[in-house]
């Protein structure tokens, strides 16, 4: 008897060490829906496991599930003995709170896991999380401007006259946008506003601008379009949660309900004509192509399916890849290819 219980507790580690190993790599490789059913079977064995409980909470605030992932977290706070997973314990409860609009609450999980000492990855990760959240001493000075739908953060150097006009224009830019895609937002849009015209971030370590769409931040330059930047929150929020998204259509959809008021075809035309590329290519394999060439022609395709069927590209919205537009538009999507690029030619 004993003999037939160690066989089977063996057994049972190695399919258990076989899940976690499956698990991590979705999570990994961001198929957060995957991580979460690896580690939910996991959890049927071992209901204590610390690190299906954080897969499982981190893969639901990377969706945006963030009443999901509460109950996770929570758990992990319960049995968390480590100050290292005390640290990612404390990272994901403060990022489901933030992502629920709970600033408070986020910030004094913040604080608790500031005060740990914690492995340069927990640290670094805080450190990020802070900086992307506003909760980093960085932004003490910075002004704030609120409006139905938007928190502004403004860089102190930026002037009243400019904070004035960005605050009217992408209020204005949400109310539109809102118009086609019927978005319903956990929280207002924290949008931060850097009082600069350069693209790379000293402190972000990364391009502005940029959205982290599941948290409903945006981070600026003084110079872009209005709507951009809010678009890519509003097309994230609208629909089904969870998207799988492609540079393609995504960067399209920023591009094509930027506000900008310009003739988005003429522009892909002339960007597409200094250096043609093949867009279902693009599209599939996600081939990198100059995001001088990339963005306008993404935008004026993007405004050419919604002109086409707007029902249609909507639910596109949610699975952005050429397979999705398979089953939504069947043969048709090649040919709408082929229609817009003869468009550009």
């Amino acid at each position: 008897m004993k003999k037939i219980l160690l066989i089977c507790g063996l057994i049972c580690s190695a399919i258990c060490f076989s899940q976690k190993k499956e698990m991590i790599a979705a999570f990994k490789a961001k198929s957060y829906k995957e991580a979460v059913s690896f580690g939910q079977k996991i959890l049927e064995s071992n209901p204590g496991d610390f690190e299906s409980n954080l897969i499982i909470s981190a893969s639901y605030n990377s969706l945006g599930y963030f009443h999901d992932a509460l109950p996770y977290s929570k758990k992990l706070e319960n049995i968390a003995e480590s100050d290292e997973q005390k640290s990612w314990t404390f990272m994901q409860l403060m990022a489901a709170n933030y992502g629920l609009g709970n600033k408070e609450v986020s910030r004094k999980y913040y604080d608790k896991a500031k005060n740990i000492k914690a492995p340069e990855s927990a640290t670094a990760e805080l450190s990020s999380l802070a900086k992307e959240f506003g909760f980093d001493s960085f932004y003490d000075q910075w002004i704030t401007v609120e409006t139905e739908n938007i928190i502004f953060h403004f860089e102190p150097s930026v002037s009243r006259e400019i904070r004035n006009k960005i605050a009217k224009t992408r209020q204005n830019a949400f109310v539109k946008g809102n118009e086609f895609f019927g978005a319903k937002l956990p929280k207002k849009i924290d949008f931060f506003v850097w009082g600069s015209n350069e693209v790379y971030n000293q402190l972000l370590k990364r391009n502005l601008g940029f959205t982290l769409a599941a948290y409903c931040v945006s981070h600026n330059r003084l110079n872009q379009t209005a709507g951009h930047e809010i678009a890519h929150n509003l097309s994230f929020w609208q629909g089904r949660s969870g998207k799988i998204k492609t540079e393609f259509i995504n960067e399209g959809i920023g591009v094509c309900f930027d506000q900008n008021g310009d003739n988005k075809l003429e522009i892909a035309r002339k960007a597409y004509k200094k250096s043609p590329f093949d867009i279902k290519k693009v599209w599939t394999e996600n081939q990198k192509v100059s995001s001088e060439v990339l963005y306008p022609v993404s935008g004026a395709f993007v405004q050419f399916l919604v002109k086409h069927d707007k029902v249609r590209f909507l639910e596109l919205n949610n699975n952005q890849t050429y397979e999705n537009a398979k089953k939504i538009y069947g043969d048709e999507i090649d040919s709408l290819i082929d229609n817009f690029t003869d468009k550009l030619k």
